[in-house]
């Protein structure tokens, strides 16, 4: 920019006799503006800081939203009430009654063997999810880490590697929380999923991880991958204004 005020000079100079008096008052105006210039650009930078961190702090009250409704979604399900958390290091999840010597019929066997199955795995999902939401996350750790052992092919079970990897992430264990994200990932190109509706939250998250270890490059390819796979997805609208599209 001084370079341009010298410049100026020069083609003043040669556009006629002037006086130094002249000279100097035309230079102080110009650098008058250069400096107001300078400042405005200092103004609209400042202001293009605040405007991301706002983004940035709405796309985490967004994704803290998805979650939250999630765990209501999963409480409506079930009409069981929370676990007794007494004695945390001994907790176990509630077993459904026995009844001994009433004879069932086919049709009532068969239909007793479907409810329990369901009923047992959201019911110990639901117990997990309540130990988190208790921040008791090394028990919610082990019981979902137990639900994703025995019961691998549910509609909960990209729920539950979902919400490992975010125990993971609040227990300050970054490279287990990628590894189970990247895990659900991995399982549901596979087809070994029964349902992995979680998998646009779980690309999210591990955008959101490698935006915090500075990995732009990673994040970006997350945030592209929820575009191109999700893109009528809630995470697609984050993804848009991470890409500035």
């Amino acid at each position: 920019m001084r370079k341009n005020i010298l410049f100026l000079c020069f083609l003043l100079s040669s556009c006629g006799a002037i006086n130094q008096e002249e000279l100097n008052a035309r230079l102080a105006q110009i650098n008058r503006r250069i400096e107001k210039l300078e400042e405005e650009q200092k103004t609209i930078r400042a202001q293009q800081i605040r405007t991301e961190e706002r983004v940035d702090a709405l796309s985490q009250n967004l994704a803290s939203l998805r979650l939250e409704v999630e765990r209501l979604r999963v409480e409506g399900r079930t009409s069981s009430p929370p676990p007794t958390l007494s004695k945390p290091e001994n907790i176990s999840p509630p077993q459904p009654a026995k009844v001994e010597g009433q004879p069932r019929t086919q049709h009532q066997e068969g239909q007793r063997g479907v409810e329990a199955t369901s009923s047992d795995y959201e019911r110990e999902y639901k117990f997990a999810l309540d130990l988190y939401n208790l921040r008791q996350l090394n028990q919610a750790k082990e019981k979902f880490i137990e639900f994703i052992r025995k019961h691998p092919k549910t509609p909960l079970t990209d729920n539950a590697y979902l919400w490992l990897g975010v125990v993971y992430r609040d227990l300050g264990d970054n490279a287990r929380a990628e590894a189970v994200w990247r895990t659900l990932e991995e399982r549901c190109k596979r087809g070994e999923m029964v349902d992995c509706n979680k998998l646009p939250s779980a690309y999210l998250q591990l955008a959101r991880l490698y935006e915090a270890q500075g990995n732009s490059e990673k994040a970006k390819e997350y945030y592209e991958a929820i575009l191109k796979e999700f893109p009528l997805s809630e995470e697609a609208e984050v993804a848009k204004k991470k890409l500035g599209r």
